[in-house]
């Protein structure tokens, strides 16, 4: 079935249910009606904000919820002569559903590039390289395994210093040309894959995540984190 159509769908059910309940409060009087309203519509936002339903426009679940007890109280007072008290449930359950929505809202994780607050179910990533815990919408490229930011500046993931290049993948060559970039021997620091043997140079080496262009092998010993995001990337993907 299609996503948007589940969610729809979910959406009605939900506020079926709530349309339901609150019919029957309203049979016990306005002492049960009032209160129910509020403890279901703080209820049935949850629910709304758990599943991801549509909630880009904060006012959205209140306003539905409202209209929803609204019509409730509508029915009950053509079916039965209904307690007047029970006309103020709508602005209740606005109030109830307004109320848990600042509250979920601002305990949500904001991106740390975009600056956006997640979804309870919004994939996020931890980049390997700057740390910062990202959103997979705008913010994580799952191309290259790390955050928008990183890739625009280049910023490196593997170590630099001499002594990790030439036990991961020897010592640097005099010869040949980068399997990238196709940078010479004497533009580049080119090093050989210890599997497929052919040439990469290093900033080759790391924007490829420490991975062999051609035989896709990666470099022993990488950054725990590196590791960690390739792990996390493939889970994400069902490999």
């Amino acid at each position: 079935m299609n996503r948007s159509l589940e969610r729809f769908a979910l959406l009605a059910g939900v506020m079926i249910l709530l349309g339901s309940v609150q019919f029957g409060a309203c049979l016990g009087g306005g002492a049960v009606a009032l209160p129910a309203a509020l403890l279901l519509s703080a209820g049935i936002t949850l629910l709304w904000m758990h599943f991801d339903l549509p909630s880009g426009r904060p006012w959205l679940p209140p306003l539905v919820c409202a209209g929803v007890v609204l019509l409730s109280v509508l029915l009950a007072e053509f079916t039965f002569r209904s307690d007047f008290a029970e006309w103020f449930s709508f602005l209740l359950a606005g109030a109830g559903s307004g109320l848990t929505m600042f509250v979920l809202l601002r305990t949500r994780v904001r991106c740390a590039l975009c600056n956006r607050r997640m979804g309870v179910q919004a994939l996020s990533f931890q980049c390997p390289r700057c740390h910062l815990k990202v959103c997979e919408e705008t913010c994580w490229s799952f191309e290259h395994r790390r955050c928008t930011l990183c890739l625009e500046q280049r910023v490196p993931v593997l170590p630099t210093g001499e002594k990790w290049w030439t036990k991961a993948a020897g010592p640097r060559i005099t010869y040949g040309r980068c399997q990238m970039c196709l940078g010479s021997a004497e533009q580049v620091d080119l090093r050989i894959c210890p599997h497929c043997r052919r040439p990469q140079c290093r900033e080759c080496w790391d924007f490829n995540n420490g991975e062999c262009q051609r035989c896709g092998k990666a470099l022993p010993d990488l950054p725990e984190s590196l590791t960690m995001t390739v792990t996390q990337a493939a889970k994400t993907h069902g490999v």
